[in-house]
C-alpha cells in the first residue's frame, strides 16, 4: 500500500492522567496527516476561504497505548474518491513499528458561502491520483 508518511514527536502535553497519549492528541496527529495530505493535493484549509475541505466523520480504533518520550509515524492514504468527498485511511505506528491506531476520515469538499457540499473538480481528482502515485510503497 502507498502511504504519505509524517513523523511526529510525542510531547509531554499529549499525555493524560494515566500516563499515556490522550485520545485528543491522537486526533491532532490525524489532523496533521490530513492537513499535510490536503495541502499536497491542492485542497488546503485556511481562514476566509470560500470553498475547501471540511471533516464530516472520523472513526478511530485504538490498538495500543502510546507513551512519552517517543515518536509516531502517521501514515495517510486515500481509500476512495467519491462525488463530493474523499475517504482517508490513517495508521499511526509507534517507534518500534507497531500499529497503535487505525482511523478513517470522510473529508467533504464544501462551499462555505452557500453552506453546502460541492463536487470534487476534475483537477483535484487528477492531483489526488498524481500525488498518490508518488507515495512510497509500505
Amino acid at each position: 500500500m502507498k502511504y504519505q508518511c509524517l513523523k511526529l514527536r510525542i510531547d509531554w502535553g499529549d499525555l493524560d492522567l494515566l500516563g499515556h497519549v490522550n485520545n485528543v492528541a491522537i486526533v491532532r496527529y490525524l489532523q496533521a496527516g490530513r492537513v499535510m495530505y490536503m495541502e499536497k493535493v491542492g485542497l488546503p484549509a485556511y481562514v476566509g476561504m470560500k470553498t475547501g475541505p471540511i471533516e464530516a466523520a472520523t472513526e478511530i480504533q485504538f490498538r495500543k497505548q502510546l507513551h512519552f518520550p517517543g515518536n509516531v509515524e502517521v501514515r495517510t492514504k486515500v481509500r476512495e474518491v467519491k462525488n463530493t468527498s474523499i475517504i482517508l485511511d490513517h495508521q499511526i505506528y509507534d517507534e518500534s513499528g507497531e500499529l497503535a491506531v487505525s482511523a478513517m476520515e470522510v473529508i467533504v469538499h464544501f462551499d462555505f458561502v452557500n453552506q453546502t457540499k460541492i463536487p470534487l473538480t476534475d483537477q483535484l481528482r487528477q492531483s489526488i491520483a498524481a500525488y498518490s502515485a508518488t507515495l512510497p510503497e509500505l
